[in-house]
């Protein structure tokens, strides 16, 4: 398998003889809001900085995250990017068999591979709208398996579990010596994330991870920000074994300045899923006019798309989009997918008006 994500739009932009700058990028995940301005403000002014090494293992953003979701510091590992993580993990779990749920973020297989671990798929079902049979996969994990991967919500069919649903199958899983992870990058998007949020069932479940990302809700994906929580000893591991260094400075002062509970920092998070919410239910309602598209019901700030009964298939809507200038995120390299589904971010509204006028001339 490739590294295939959104957001590749330098390679658009040769294929189709485009200025970079030109393009809307539907097919990244990213808040449309852009960065807050109090975090480009900090980074602009203190560029001088660049000459220093960063702070060795993010001391003073762990204990900001910990004090943040009340907990110990101990129980914060602070990373590149979530996706970090998800290798970190791998490495030094050393798990035989990795089950995953598919389709779903495509690094939770490659880092399992990366670890020489088998991969067990279980798959959802299109006959049921991708939605997870809970009871199905809690007869499915076995002692076989040592470590689980769980999206929530899931990239990309947005599908959504409660925090009691998944407290169901992790409860299953200490029984079976299974160590579950799960990823919470898109959960901030949602108006209401306590309500999905596994953060509060980490002191009870010794067997629980929770990967963060900052990239997505903060739009700084060429900075890298995540963070995993767990148990102290399983964190202490992630820490130690890895290089000290591999946060900048200059996430770490965005991660700091996220974390320093200011007002304007809530303001813009609350500004973000209102606006976010506003758009998703617009798109998604004018998604769903075209006769021949299946639209699933988006929770976080993407779409999945279902296009088999157009003429198209997803490397060619992809194609004739670009032609406009628009990127999609093509789902064909994903798990379990063929090649009649695509994804698209939730932007502002006269982007996504651009797009659905773009899908009328080509759909209609």
């Amino acid at each position: 398998m490739e590294h295939m994500h959104g957001g590749r739009l330098t390679e658009m932009a040769q294929k189709n003889n485009l200025d970079p700058d030109e393009i809307i990028d539907f097919s990244a995940n990213i808040n449309f809001l852009g960065p807050p301005s109090l975090l480009l403000e900090a980074i602009k002014s203190n560029m001088n900085k660049i000459e220093n090494y960063p702070e060795i293992n993010s001391k003073s953003l762990k204990n900001n995250i910990a004090k943040k979701h009340f907990l110990d510091p101990e129980q914060v590992t602070v990373a590149n990017g979530a996706a970090e993580m998800i290798y970190q993990l791998t490495k030094i779990l050393k798990p035989k068999k990795v089950m995953v749920i598919d389709p779903t973020f495509s690094e939770y297989e490659l880092a399992a591979e990366s670890a020489a671990a088998a991969v067990e798929h279980f798959s959802l079902s299109k006959k049921v709208d991708f939605k997870l049979d809970l009871e199905k996969l809690k007869i499915s994990l076995n002692k076989d398996i040592d470590l689980l991967f769980i999206c929530n919500p899931n990239n990309p069919t947005a599908h959504l579990l409660k925090t009691a649903e998944l407290e169901s199958l992790i409860q299953k899983a200490v029984k079976e010596e299974i160590i579950v992870v799960i990823d919470e990058a898109f959960i901030d998007f949602l108006t209401d994330p306590d309500k999905y949020s596994t953060i509060k069932l980490l002191d009870s479940y010794n067997n629980l991870v929770i990967l963060k990302s900052m990239t997505k809700l903060f739009a700084i994906p060429g900075l890298r920000l995540g963070y995993a929580l767990t148990n102290k000893s399983l964190s202490l591991e992630l820490e130690t074994k890895r290089d000290p260094w591999s946060v900048n400075y200059f996430s770490q002062l965005a991660g700091e300045i996220i974390f320093s509970n200011q007002q304007e920092i809530k303001d813009y998070v609350k500004l973000s899923q209102e606006k976010i919410a506003a758009e998703r239910k617009y798109l998604y309602q004018k998604l769903k006019k075209f006769k021949k598209l299946k639209v699933y019901q988006p929770t976080t700030n993407y779409i999945f798309i279902d296009i088999s009964e157009t003429n198209y298939n997803s490397a060619e809507l992809k194609q004739e989009l670009s032609k406009a200038a628009i990127l999609i995120r093509n789902c064909d390299s994903y798990y379990n997918l063929q090649d009649n589904y695509i994804r698209v971010a939730v932007k502002n509204r006269k982007a996504n008006k651009i797009l659905i006028e773009k899908l009328k001339i080509i759909l209609e």
